[in-house]
């Protein structure tokens, strides 16, 4: 069951150019003041939003320290995209979170690329349907350093303007930090302790492409396969998806798999569901992009409310997609989540309302 989240993060312009080409946590951001101030000193920027965002999803849950056998808590966490070369975490942010929490249960940490904290939400799921845990804190964290600044931009991912999703004209994404953690658990501990359930996760597609390069996406086709696997695990029809928060950031290749995967996998029906992406709006947090959207899902859910795609002004002719123009009250009972990793990792998220 899913029963807290948290997230956030700001644009910021590059100050030499004046154009928006990230999306940093600004320079006056406060951090949650449950973080101890004997830690937060030696924080760096990534541990610091990732510890944060983990005690939001809590606070949001009503779990805190002592709330429950420590045992029976584990935490999943996706590894932070790096430049290749880039220096790895001497302490992944998963262990960083579960040692200030005092967890005694399984810390995961698994990579991915864009995808890895999707691949964290994954995880978690399957130690809660396996009993290996009652509360699983899933998600990851994202900082931007020059180096990955650096390789998004000669790769030719990053723009210097702002990223629109599904857009013909799109320069690539804008590349953001973030993190987005939220709290998964068995139904029975959360009936027991009274929680509020948004959403149950009602499946999990979760594949890997050995064809893709790794600084490439899957096609449409491998695309399209984590959705209905997905779907499939839920045992649910394409005309019971009332949303779709795709991962499209404004990079053509990326965005024509998933919207043409959405559109092999759905049918007809593609021309009904609703279609949205977040990185318009609030750009592209690579390893948290995939927690960040399924928080996103989760808040329109409890609104009732789609969000719209910031930015699409002219579609691909070939992806005839119900895309959100604006924001509007809808009936979401079921919302379909995807993300799309370099290198082959893809994994759709399927949420239900209880």
């Amino acid at each position: 069951m899913v029963s807290g989240d948290a997230a956030g993060h700001l644009f910021r312009p590059d100050e030499t150019g004046g154009e928006y080409f990230a999306a940093p946590v600004p320079d006056t951001y406060h951090a949650h003041p449950g973080v101890p101030r004997n830690l937060s000193h030696f924080l760096d920027r990534g541990s610091l939003i990732a510890l944060d965002a983990a005690l939001q999803a809590l606070e949001s849950a009503g779990l805190g320290a002592g709330a429950g056998d420590a045992r029976r808590f584990a935490v999943c966490d996706g590894a932070a995209y790096r430049a290749p070369g880039q220096s790895t975490l001497f302490v992944p942010y998963g262990h960083l979170v579960a040692r200030a929490l005092g967890v005694r249960g399984a810390v995961i940490v698994s990579s991915g690329a864009e995808a890895s904290g999707m691949t964290a939400i994954a995880n978690g799921v399957r130690l809660i349907r396996t009993g290996q845990a009652d509360v699983v804190l899933a998600g990851a964290a994202q900082a931007l350093q020059s180096p990955l600044i650096e390789h998004l931009r000669a790769q030719g991912f990053a723009a210097r303007s702002s990223g629109k999703p599904f857009d013909v004209s799109s320069p690539g994404y804008t590349a953001a930090e973030g993190a987005g953690y939220i709290v998964l658990e068995s139904e029975s501990h959360a009936r027991e302790r009274g929680a509020d359930m948004f959403a149950t996760v009602a499946g999990i597609g979760e594949t890997f492409d050995a064809l893709a390069e790794p600084l490439a996406n899957s096609d449409p086709s491998e695309a399209g396969r984590a959705m209905q696997a997905a779907l499939g695990e839920a045992g649910f029809m394409q005309n019971q998806v009332d949303l779709v928060v795709s991962c499209a950031d404004g990079r053509p290749q990326l965005d024509f798999a998933d919207g043409m995967g959405i559109k092999r996998t759905f049918g007809r029906h593609a021309y009904f569901a609703a279609v949205s992406s977040p990185a318009g709006a609030i750009g592209h947090a690579l390893a948290a992009s995939g927690p960040l959207n399924v928080v996103l899902a989760l808040d329109a859910m409890r609104r009732q409310e789609v969000f719209p795609v910031t930015g699409l002004e002219t579609p691909e002719a070939e992806l005839e997609l119900a895309f959100v123009k604006s924001p509007r009250a809808e009936k979401l009972d079921c919302v379909l989540v995807t993300s799309l990793g370099m290198g082959g990792t893809n994994v759709s998220v399927l949420l239900h309302k209880p």
